[in-house]
This record gives structure tokens, C-alpha cells and sequence, in this order.
């Protein structure tokens, strides 16, 4: 009975886990995906510059079972695995869309036959975004479920898809370096 009520008090005794809050948007602790909790492993802020001027576009947030620090340990591992974009302006559908076909075209370091046709799939599941607006990208088994707004909009099969996608955040051509730094949890 003791160890029980020692290990009681320990547990009490640890700081809860809070939610992280950047550019007023809180990112919750943990996501559940599949039925499984998992808790934050690190979270940014996306900055483009345009003539010298940084505007800041979205507040990503990945999530994992266990902490991921590195590109290899991320790409070998097993998930689920979810993103969270929360974007901090209004964004319409067509930008939209170009912004996820310019990612995968400077940042992607995974092709395989049929990306063209995945990717196509993968943008046309988004939709215009008010400030606040969140899209979230899911990686359950072989399959990478895609959420706009809290909708589910489908999936796309295979691994594949699911190694270039990461390869967007953590690869040689990452989006942001500061960024992967900051999903890596650094």
C-alpha cells in the first residue's frame, strides 16, 4: 500500500501539462488520433518574408507517442503521428492551394510514381480559411487522413504519400529551419 500512495503523491506532485500558446492561438498538450493520446512534441510559428518584412502565416503543432528529436527518428516512426495548422489570417481557397503545391515542390525530398495524382487528392481537400481556421493532417498507419476546419475531408493511401509530407517539415529542404527546430521540439 505504500508504494501505491508514494507514487500517488509523486504524480501529484508534477507539473500538469499546458497548453503552449504563440501568436494568442493555444495548442493543446495532446491531440487523441485513433484512440490514442498523444502529447505535443513541439510547435512554431511560420513566417514568410516578403520584401524584408516577416508576415506571420500559421502556428503548427505535431504531435507523437513518443518525443521525436531527430529527422531519422521521425520518418521511421511507426504514429500516429498528427499536424495542426492554425493560420493567424484569412487565406482563400486558391492560395490556399498554392501554398501547399509551392511546399511540396521546393521542400519535398520524397517522389515516387503517383505523388502528382496524391498531392492533387491532398490540395483539393482544403478549403479558404478564416483567421483562427485550422487544418489538421493525420498519419494513422499507411494512411494520411486529411481535416479542414474540423471536418473529415478523406485520406490518402500509402506510405509514400506520408514520406514526403514529412519530408515538407523535417527534410534536408524543410519549409522553415526554425521551424523543424521547433517541431523537433529544440
Amino acid at each position: 500500500m505504500k508504494p501505491f500512495l508514494a507514487t500517488l503523491l509523486l504524480l501529484a506532485a508534477l507539473p500538469a501539462a499546458r497548453a503552449v500558446t504563440i501568436e494568442g492561438v493555444a495548442v493543446p498538450p495532446d491531440l487523441t488520433v485513433s484512440g490514442q493520446q498523444l502529447p505535443l512534441n513541439g510547435t512554431g510559428l511560420r513566417t514568410f518574408t516578403l520584401l524584408m518584412v516577416p508576415i506571420k502565416i500559421y502556428v503548427a503543432a505535431f504531435y507523437s507517442p513518443t518525443p521525436l528529436r531527430s529527422e531519422t527518428a521521425v520518418l521511421s516512426a511507426p504514429g500516429p503521428l498528427a499536424f495542426t495548422f492554425t493560420f493567424l489570417r484569412a487565406v482563400g481557397q486558391q492560395d490556399v492551394a498554392k501554398a501547399w503545391r509551392s511546399q511540396f515542390q521546393t521542400s519535398n525530398s520524397h517522389d515516387y510514381r503517383g505523388l502528382q495524382k496524391d498531392l492533387d487528392t491532398f490540395v483539393s481537400m482544403f478549403g479558404p480559411l478564416g483567421s483562427g481556421g485550422v487544418q489538421m493532417v493525420q498519419l494513422t498507419g499507411t494512411d494520411t487522413q486529411i481535416f479542414d476546419q474540423g471536418t473529415f475531408k478523406g485520406s490518402i493511401p500509402g506510405r509514400d504519400f506520408q514520406r514526403a509530407f514529412l519530408s515538407l517539415w523535417f527534410g534536408q529542404n524543410a519549409v522553415s529551419p526554425d521551424l523543424k527546430n521547433a517541431l523537433l521540439g529544440h
